[in-house]
């Protein structure tokens, strides 16, 4: 009856060194989501990556607005982020000075 409900084993696997094994629950990041520790390498990670706080087609934006001729400033106001942000971004997408 409950056969449809069952999930699925996901084992937790090391980032920095690959293993599968020796994988221990470390308490919770600020998002709440699960935290791990290997034991083989002792590093911390989970399973989320939060790294990018924007979305993908919000930078994607920006770069095209640069592109465009608009300014880091004019950018950043138009998107609400701060103007560093946008720079970062255009540096990272490869746009020119």
């Amino acid at each position: 009856m409950f056969a449809s409900l069952e999930l699925p084993n996901v084992r937790p696997v090391c980032p920095a060194c690959g293993s599968r094994f020796r994988q221990t629950r470390a308490g919770k990041t600020l998002y709440g989501d699960q935290r791990y520790q290997c034991q083989d390498c002792k590093r911390y990670y989970s399973m989320h990556n939060r790294r990018y706080r924007y979305p993908e087609d919000v930078r994607r934006k920006a770069v095209n607005l640069r592109e465009a001729g608009c300014s880091l400033r004019q950018i950043a106001q138009q998107l609400a982020v701060n103007h560093q942000t946008v720079s970062n971004w255009v540096k990272m997408g490869g746009v020119g000075r």
